[in-house]
């Protein structure tokens, strides 16, 4: 869950930003600070195959070995803090001029029965798994936030079982939104590029997280079903 790679995005970004690097150190100096708020929306559907007498939901009756599956590692990358909370450490993220040290808190909620879903999943799905990043810290930042007050990351994300005849799909949706004011530090940097930039960050660090995610969650599955499948042959 936490082998990010870093994110090389200034190659993509940097024409943007050669065009307004000429204005004035000065004149960004008596900017006043802006509060901007971007979203971001991601969607994975994956298939798989499933068994009778060894279904996902089956496999999702057992939250802990879920949880698990997910995030215990052997790198000392993450660490359970409660029965629903895991603390992740993950690589540099690097952006611009920015090298950031990320550490999240996640934490993960099972519902099912249609109690308390999110208003855009049906309501026949049986389970669903909840993940909502409560807490990040952002080394690196300190030189443009001193007030750790002055972003805020929101991100949630949904995972269940999908199915329409023999097919079945784990799908997966994400939403991140992300709230900041520009310091004067970076100021010169125009509200299009940031966007860019932070989209382009969110969209890579997804692309990661969901591929890993995915593949540790089925790889047990798998597991899951072969347990399952010789002990219905004794």
């Amino acid at each position: 869950m936490a082998s990010l790679l870093m994110i090389p995005c200034q190659h993509l970004l940097l024409k943007k930003l050669q065009r307004h690097c000429h204005r004035k150190a000065a004149s960004n100096s008596i900017r006043s600070e802006k509060t901007s708020s971007f979203s971001f929306r991601s969607n994975a559907n994956v298939p798989f195959h499933e068994l009778p007498g060894a279904s996902f939901d089956q496999y999702m009756d057992d939250k802990h070995r879920v949880l698990r599956a997910v995030f215990s590692d052997d790198k000392g990358t993450t660490k359970q803090l409660n029965e629903e909370e895991w603390r992740i450490k993950m690589p540099p993220i690097q952006c611009l001029f920015l090298s950031v040290n990320p550490t999240a808190d996640v934490r993960l909620t099972f519902r099912s029965n249609g109690e308390d879903y999110p208003p855009e999943i049906p309501h026949h799905v049986p389970k669903v798994l909840e993940l909502h990043f409560i807490r990040w810290e952002l080394q690196g930042l300190n030189s443009f936030y001193k007030d750790p007050y002055q972003i805020s990351i929101d991100v949630r994300g949904s995972l269940y079982p999908e199915r329409k005849g023999k097919h079945s799909w784990l799908k997966n949706q994400m939403v991140m939104t992300i709230t900041f004011c520009a310091s004067p530090a970076i100021a010169f940097i125009p509200e299009n590029v940031l966007q860019d930039a932070i989209e382009l960050i969110f969209k890579t660090v997804w692309d990661e997280m969901k591929h890993e995610f995915h593949g540790r969650l089925l790889e047990d599955y798998n597991r899951f079903k072969r347990n399952k499948s010789k002990k219905n042959s004794v």
